[in-house]
């Protein structure tokens, strides 16, 4: 198997992918004889089961980014590193092409027997960062969105198989592609639960995540501009605690007497274990997955929104609007009891439904049918 994907498996990352292609990449190389292509890797060499193979590195230029492909796709996958592959294949000869990531997607099609893994619907997303940009950036938006759904639709009809890791994006990539896998990502459920905070403790809210990224950025505005006003009238000592590396100059704007925005910190599982609940909801449709399950593993209440609790099930506190996710924060505030048993209960539910056996086996399900494509 030649797997292709931006972030290397060996590194650590401030995002998403240390939770997702670092965890899932040694068990699959435990599963298969596995090749990893990426461009964050500057040598070859073997690692916990599984080949590294250098890969070429973006140059960063702006004029990479022109054409008819979307601008996005050269930050993470230059053009070299597509022709890299090609030469790959033709000289490794893989079973199957395993495409993580839509950044990765261009050799799809232009190679037999690939699998493509989508974390999300990109053009969704964008869609949603569309209706929440205004001036020249909404007029860039649109052009990036009318890209990225030819590129991301183009994709998946020509995959031999897709992987999803949520039901609705099955269902979304099944109108395209009928070979479509759901594997739900694996989480690692800690030994030790959260437990509510002593009684006299000010109320603590705490929405995690990468906040370099535009989405968790308007998730933040959302929540100081918008929930937490709401939440005050009701908690006025309440703290929102903004976590998360690299934040924007936006999100560092948003600190203030009762909002702490904390910038990297050492143990990400503290900050949750200390919070009295994770205010967790979507803005752009997409990128709040795993934090919601990272958070319900402990077994912290989850305030969330109606598109990754649909993603998601099990016990959680869902809101549309800013009105229904303070009512939920004053819910967990004032019933500390059945907020812990909520808790415990999502806890359990990811137990049971989020296990790496299973994400395992849904990708290795995709491998067999674009193997026999």
């Amino acid at each position: 198997m030649l797997l292709l994907s931006p972030f290397a498996p060996h590194l650590d990352h401030d995002h998403a992918a240390v939770d997702t292609v670092v965890k899932l990449v040694p068990r699959l190389a435990a599963k298969t004889d596995l090749f990893v292509y990426s461009p964050q890797v500057t040598r070859a060499a073997e690692h916990q089961g599984y080949t590294l193979l250098p890969g070429a590195t973006p140059s960063g230029r702006a004029t990479d980014r022109l054409g008819a492909k979307p601008g996005w796709l050269r930050q993470a996958w230059p053009r070299q590193a597509t022709r890299d592959v090609i030469g790959l294949i033709a000289r490794l000869r893989p079973d199957v092409v395993h495409a993580e990531y839509l950044q990765t997607a261009e050799v799809v099609g232009r190679v037999p027997h690939t699998v493509l893994g989508l974390h999300d619907i990109t053009t969704d997303v964008m869609a949603e960062s569309v209706r929440a940009a205004s001036g020249p950036a909404r007029a860039y938006r649109l052009a990036e969105l009318a890209r990225t759904r030819r590129f991301e639709r183009a994709a998946i009809r020509a995959a031999g198989a897709v992987v999803t890791l949520s039901p609705t994006d099955r269902d979304t990539v099944a109108a395209d592609n009928p070979r479509v896998v759901l594997a739900p990502p694996g989480i690692d459920v800690p030994a030790e639960p959260w437990r509510p905070p002593v009684p006299d403790a000010p109320p603590r809210l705490v929405f995690c995540g990468a906040m370099w990224r535009r989405a968790n950025a308007l998730v933040a505005a959302h929540l100081v501009e918008r929930v937490m006003p709401l939440v005050w009238l009701a908690h006025p000592a309440a703290e929102l605690r903004i976590v998360g590396a690299r934040p924007s100059p936006a999100v560092t704007a948003l600190a203030g007497p009762r909002v702490t925005v904390t910038g990297t910190v050492p143990d990400l599982a503290a900050e949750l274990r200390a919070s009295h609940a994770a205010l967790v909801p979507s803005v752009l449709g997409g990128g709040v997955l795993l934090k919601v399950l990272h958070a319900m593993a402990l077994g912290l209440p989850v305030i969330t929104s109606p598109a990754p609790a649909a993603a998601v099930g099990g016990p959680l506190y869902v809101g549309a609007t800013a009105d229904e996710l303070a009512a939920h924060v004053d819910a967990v505030l004032t019933d500390p009891p059945g907020a812990a048993i909520r808790g415990a209960a999502g806890r359990a539910h990811v137990a049971a439904r989020f296990r790496w056996d299973d994400t395992v086996a849904g990708y290795l399900d995709a491998y067999a049918t674009a193997a026999g494509r």
